[in-house]
């Protein structure tokens, strides 16, 4: 049994691992993307043949010449000789591929292959991005004639981290009072602030290689918070009678909201060549889950003091709040960690605390009064 649990534990975790990596070929994908428009750019050079790139620590695919020949020929300005071409000619004239950068070697491929430039370049590594650098050398001369830098990085993104939030909105409570007999009386439970200051954060982010300034991601937020109303001692009427009733509780709420967001990516916009600032936006759904863990007291005075109800419990409220929208500016300080202020819509809920024994005190808890509140905090990416 234990065996089986630590195994279905790993499985997790390698489903998570897998679906968090960085999809290489994508990015790779992305940073090649620039290519067809650079290349137009290529002077005085009607053949070209693909050197074998160099390719960095921790590169998976090595695939990267053969993606760029079939960008350089989309522009049908010159020919492009693949790598396997050039491969040839080495082996049998007993060439290092280290030695082409030599001008002799460069002026002798060039000669057998016919080609005017040679494409040298380099993959590497870099955080969540691959970069590509090329250089194309006239043969001839060694000079550079044309070199260019390509960033991509992984398109889809899921995130996972916890974080600090900090939040408030107002909550109260009521509750319906039955003596069993006479009927019913409602007695208010004071309100407090709900104050949250831990969340966890999952999401899914979407990103258009055509379109970088703009993404859409489906986030997922889970927030802890906690709400204490003040004691309450009060004497109502039911029927006839006059009873005191009596409160001390405090309150534990899970929220989870859903929200698809825009986000808009300033630094693609302005060329900063960075992604630090991120703005966005967007609907959600609300669903809250309370526990309860409360002492209630109601107690019968005049001439005859009885104790109609009294219990010490945890109770629970599972609610959804409906529609929630969700605005703020993030600020990327690395990779993975970021600080954050955000806006957001809290949606009125009110429902009866379930799994109260016997019906005599019904809590009727409301939270969200304040419709709108506050984020304020920091959160980290762990995948």
């Amino acid at each position: 049994m234990r065996q089986s649990t630590y195994q279905a534990i790993l499985l997790i975790l390698v489903n998570v691992f897998y679906l968090t990596a960085m999809d290489q070929n994508v990015a790779i994908d992305d940073a090649l993307s620039r290519v067809y428009s650079s290349a137009l750019k290529i002077k005085n050079a009607k053949v070209i043949s693909v050197v074998p790139f160099e390719y960095a620590a921790g590169i998976a695919s090595k695939s990267v010449e053969d993606k760029i020949v079939l960008k350089l020929a989309k522009t049908g300005s010159f020919k492009v000789m693949d790598k396997k071409s050039l491969e040839s000619i080495i082996n049998e004239q007993k060439l290092s591929l280290t030695g082409l950068t030599e001008q002799s070697n460069m002026a002798k491929i060039g000669q057998l292959l016919n080609a005017d430039a040679l494409l040298f370049g380099r993959v590497v590594l870099s955080g969540d991005s691959i970069i590509i650098n090329v250089n194309l050398k006239d043969v001839a001369t060694g000079a550079v004639v044309w070199a260019d830098e390509f960033v991509g990085e992984d398109l889809n993104r899921i995130n996972f981290g916890p974080g600090i939030r900090s939040g408030f909105f107002n909550g109260s409570v009521k509750y319906l009072l039955n003596d069993g007999a006479a009927g019913f009386s409602t007695v208010a439970g004071g309100s407090a602030e709900n104050q949250f200051f831990f969340a966890f954060t999952f999401a899914f982010e979407q990103r258009l290689q055509a379109m970088k300034a703009v993404s859409f991601s489906l986030d997922g937020i889970f927030y802890r918070g906690f709400m204490q109303p003040d004691p309450v001692a009060e004497t109502t009427t039911i029927g006839a009678n006059t009873y005191i009733f009596k409160s001390d509780c405090n309150y534990t709420n899970l929220k989870l909201q859903l929200c698809a967001l825009v986000r808009i990516h300033p630094g693609y916009i302005f060329d900063w060549n960075n992604d630090v600032l991120v703005l966005y936006f967007g609907p959600g759904l609300d669903a809250n889950y309370m526990l309860a863990d409360a002492t209630y007291s109601l107690t019968k005075t005049g001439n005859a003091v009885e104790e109609i109800a009294y219990k010490k419990e945890i109770g629970q409220i599972l609610a959804f709040g409906g529609m929630t929208f969700r605005a703020g500016v993030e600020l990327k300080l690395s990779a993975n960690f970021s600080v954050f202020m955000e806006a957001f819509y809290i949606p009125e809920i009110t429902a009866n605390m379930i799994g109260v024994q016997g019906n005599k005190i019904l809590p009727k808890v409301t939270i969200g009064q304040g419709n709108s509140t506050y984020g304020l905090g920091i959160k980290y990416n762990i995948f």
